[in-house]
């Protein structure tokens, strides 16, 4: 992306974390940018996309920034167990993606289902590519490796920032960590 882009997505960012995508306007993000509305749709259609490009940056910013923290570990298995740890800590603080994950209010009026499944979709594709990479070293039991990624992703939200159930408000995060990385060990695994 351009700097102009950038900086368009960057004070956009700043207007909806502060007033919600709701309250936000193209008026307000060009005096923000100190540049012309014209300007901002030359690089997005309309708020939606400048929105949708947000999220989509945000999200590999996201994905950058886990892959980034497990440096160079080659064993699927171990890259698995790290960024699943990795994941849960950044996904239980509060940032931007978060927040849009968990329906925050200042989003709540604009989100709908596509924008978690653009995430989503990101996120089980590389949870399916690491599956495969262990299969293919024989380390992994031959599985659908979409269906698990995505039964694994599914399991991961409801113990990070979805917390779905009372088990996930009870337990601490190391200890729902460590039986979420069992379970998943166990399930891929070859015996």
């Amino acid at each position: 992306m351009d700097d102009v882009k950038n900086l368009i997505l960057d004070k956009a960012k700043e207007r909806m974390e502060r007033f919600g995508f709701k309250k936000t306007t193209m008026d307000e993000i060009s005096k923000d940018c100190k540049i012309s509305k014209k300007t901002i749709y030359e690089h997005f259609a309309d708020k939606e996309d400048m929105f949708r490009c947000l999220l989509l940056r945000e999200c590999h910013k996201t994905i950058e920034l886990l892959f980034a923290q497990l440096g160079n570990v080659s064993d699927p298995l171990e890259r698995l167990i790290q960024l699943t740890r990795k994941a849960i800590l950044h996904f239980n603080q509060d940032h931007f993606i978060t927040r849009i994950l968990k329906d925050d209010e200042l989003f709540l009026a604009f989100i709908n289902r596509k924008y978690h499944e653009i995430i989503d979709e990101e996120i089980i594709s590389i949870i399916a590519q690491i599956i495969r990479e262990g299969k293919q070293q024989g380390k992994f039991r031959d599985v659908d490796e979409k269906i698990v990624a995505y039964a694994g992703f599914k399991l991961f939200q409801a113990f990070s920032y979805a917390r779905t159930g009372p088990l996930c408000q009870e337990q601490n995060e190391q200890h729902y960590t460590e039986v979420l990385i069992d379970f998943i060990v166990n399930a891929l695994v070859k015996k």
